[in-house]
């Protein structure tokens, strides 16, 4: 289904992307948010994609999979060169301009690259993100000082964080156990079958891991990152925004926010899908995407 492409960055990175569909149909470049690898846009979602005519493209994030891995404290980076990242990807496939879809970090990249990179912007879609991680970083680090406008994570999320924290993961099944727990924490609801798929990816990211701890330097990443709040009125192109009322991570006022900010913008509230949405929410996502950036 999927034809694999590493593309070397002007930096030296080797990115491992994978498309789908006819490279001679309108692109989607999907970018999946912090910590983890292409794989989890789900491949029936990604043939939605592809049936409906699109080519489609999704990547391993610097320090995830099979792209490169960096030594974080000789060469550190941000959201900006994520964004350089994505751009570099657009380019290799010799594809002047892209709908982007994005979640959650994935979601901050999406927003740089409608505000520094217009031209290359078709559309945006944006799930479960926000204009300003601040609230959720200092709540994962600890801290509470209450000086933010958006609200911080739910407790139900932050326990997981301090849980992990406390007992951290010392050998294989340690970490992919710990890593399922997270991806629990993140869901609203999920049945044993969205959950087993959930499972089988978090092995199987496990696996094709370079390296199993390098994926947490995207948590630097974005901390060494500034929020995008006062960027976001430069945005021109179409924007769709999706977010849940039960998003344990970022709660639904995170979208609404992005929503008042970015002027040519469309939010829909999702009922009851948590910060990741489900194999079986994929569907329903999948066709809202295609008939907005249809239109």
């Amino acid at each position: 289904m999927f034809k694999e492409k590493y593309i070397k960055t002007k930096n030296g990175l080797r990115i491992f992307t994978e498309s789908t569909g006819s490279i001679n149909d309108p692109p989607i470049i999907l970018i999946m948010g912090a910590l983890n690898q292409g794989i989890f846009w789900y491949e029936t979602f990604c043939r939605t994609l592809s049936e409906n005519g699109f080519f489609v493209i999704r990547y391993d994030h610097r320090d995830t999979g099979l792209s490169s891995v960096i030594d974080y404290q000789k060469s550190p980076y941000d959201l900006n060169d994520l964004t350089e990242d994505a751009v570099e990807v657009t380019g290799s496939y010799d594809i002047e301009k892209a709908h982007f879809i994005g979640l959650s970090m994935g979601g901050y990249i999406c927003q740089l690259l409608g505000v520094n990179y217009s031209e290359r912007v078709k559309t945006l879609t944006v799930i479960s993100t926000t204009s300003d991680h601040r609230p959720y970083m200092d709540a994962a680090a600890g801290n509470f000082n209450n000086k933010y406008d958006l609200p911080y994570p739910e407790r139900s999320f932050l326990e997981y964080i301090e849980k992990s924290k406390m007992n951290p993961p010392r050998n294989e099944d340690d970490i992919i156990n710990n890593l399922i727990d997270g991806w629990k924490a993140v869901f609203h609801e999920i049945s044993k079958n969205d959950l087993d798929e959930i499972i089988r990816l978090t092995k199987s990211s496990y696996q094709r891991s370079r390296d199993k701890y390098s994926a947490y330097n995207h948590g630097m990443a974005v901390s060494n990152s500034k929020e995008r709040t006062g960027l976001l009125k430069k945005i021109i192109a179409p924007a769709f925004i999706f977010h849940s009322d039960k998003d344990p991570c970022l709660p639904l006022e995170h979208g609404k926010l992005l929503h008042k900010l970015i002027k040519n913008s469309k939010l829909e509230i999702v009922k009851n899908m948590g910060h990741m949405f489900t194999l079986t929410e994929a569907d329903y996502l999948a066709g809202k995407i295609i008939k907005n950036i249809k239109n």
